[in-house]
């Protein structure tokens, strides 16, 4: 009997060491497939949220331009007509540009933008969105009464992707 039992202890081991081998491959590609659909499933939902926050960041840029529009009207408000409503105009291809005043005045004005920022194009802003990349061109209207500065954004091709105007006072 005891013979028996030490028989049945030494297979008991054997078929233990065997069975200790890991994962199957049916175990991990089940794992694997498992793992695919979730990130197809989460993916799909996350992707919006990535769009969104993209566009969030883009708006906070072209809000910066905002308040160096503001900045470097303020700063020369003393030298430039004040009845006078500047653009200053951001396009996809052309140089950055200043309308509305006199020569002298647009220079100054240009000038003074030009030294809070390094945007000479839109492609200069990096914008990330959709919306961000379909810009062809900003105008920033800068005045001395109401809304002092707006931004105002045109798009390439449809305002299925767009930003609202950016007003400051």
């Amino acid at each position: 009997m005891k013979k028996i039992m030490e028989l049945l202890q030494n297979m008991k081991a054997k078929n233990e060491k065997k069975d200790n081998k890991g994962f199957s491959l049916v175990e991990l590609i089940i794992v694997i497939a498992i793992m695919a659909i979730l990130v197809g499933v989460v993916g799909t939902q996350v992707i919006p949220y990535i769009e969104k926050s993209r566009k969030a960041k883009d708006i906070q840029v072209l809000s910066g331009l905002c308040t160096d529009a503001m900045t470097a009207y303020s700063s020369n408000a003393s030298t430039l007509d004040a009845s006078v409503t500047y653009v200053i105009a951001i396009d996809k291809t052309n140089a950055l540009s200043v309308t509305g005043g006199g020569t002298d005045d647009n220079k100054v004005l240009l000038d003074a933008f030009k030294e809070l920022n390094s945007v000479d194009k839109t492609a200069d802003l990096k914008l990330e969105s959709k919306a961000g990349k379909d810009i062809s061109k900003i105008e920033i209207s800068c005045k001395n009464t109401g809304d002092m500065v707006t931004l105002h954004v045109t798009n390439t091709t449809t305002d299925k992707y767009s930003f609202e105007d950016i007003k400051s006072k």
